[in-house]
């Protein structure tokens, strides 16, 4: 764990956008995914099935071209993020709204794992003493932070009043470019994502595949399995959860092949098992 400061040569030089840049920025993990190209993706921390899909695929999809995912760590899409980007071999950067020993020690389960991932595939930082406990003002502070550090920002789902509005809303003020995934109507955890949207404040994001033109890769090069037999399957399971017999059927795929391609997808964390022995796109 170390802190470094504007001069220092591994600063990030984005966040000297911001209006009060951190002195020092304290990073535990590679300073090096810090200057690399990155996208920030945030939303809330009560997503749903739709929201965490989307944000682990997009996750997925920037790092497989190499592109660093930033987020604030959080649960909800903050953590699909950082998890997407890491299943994908990529690099995330976490920025936290405590102080890093400070969230390493009351950190538990799921996101004191991810954590401890993405030290190992990335690096933590934090604009606040190691021992500094999360307080309100530090989750809106840290929200400005992320923006500054991708060249765009996502935001996936957010109701009214989510926090990612505050990364919008800074991203808008630097210039950065800002998109937003649509939710259903009517939906509350896509309320605010909408209404950036609806309101010009967003362009709309419709997929992974318009992520990655945005950030100039070519999908035909860089998206192999588009057209692949787990694309197929992803398609397949898109609408509803289906067992292996009714799979088969809408997929034409023998059912041996299916089920090692449905285990992979599973491992990956992109297909889940229903207790009913059905199968769930994530």
């Amino acid at each position: 764990m170390i802190g470094i400061g504007p001069g220092d040569p591994r600063y990030p030089r984005r966040l000297l956008d911001l209006r009060c840049p951190p002195d020092p920025l304290w990073l535990d993990g590679d300073h090096v995914a810090l200057s690399a190209r990155a996208v920030s993706i945030v939303g809330t921390r009560r997503m749903t099935p739709y929201g965490a899909r989307v944000a682990r695929e997009l996750a997925s999809a920037s790092a497989g071209i190499g592109i660093v995912v930033v987020s604030g760590l959080a649960q909800g899409v903050d953590s699909a993020a950082h998890e997407g980007a890491l299943d994908a071999g990529g690099r995330t950067v976490a920025v936290l709204g405590a102080g890093l020993a400070s969230y390493l020690e009351d950190a538990r389960g799921r996101r004191r794992r991810l954590a401890h991932a993405i030290r190992a595939g990335g690096v933590l930082i934090s604009e606040f003493p190691p021992d500094a406990p999360p307080q309100s003002w530090t989750f809106a502070q840290r929200d400005t932070t992320i923006a500054a550090l991708g060249e765009l920002t996502v935001v996936v789902e957010a109701p009214v009043g989510s926090g990612a509005l505050i990364t919008a809303a800074e991203a808008r003020r630097l210039g950065r470019p800002l998109y937003a995934v649509p939710g259903p109507i009517g939906a509350a955890a896509s309320a605010g994502a909408n209404a950036l949207i609806a309101t010009g404040a967003a362009k709309a994001l419709t997929g992974a595949e318009m992520l990655l033109d945005l950030l100039g890769s070519s999908t035909r090069e860089r998206l192999p399995d588009v057209e692949s037999l787990d694309a197929r399957i992803l398609d397949a399971l898109a609408s509803s959860p289906a067992g292996p017999d009714l799979l088969a059927r809408r997929t034409g795929m023998n059912p041996g092949d299916l089920s090692s391609r449905l285990a992979r997808l599973v491992i990956r964390g992109v297909v889940a098992a229903a207790a009913d022995g059905r199968f769930v796109r994530r």
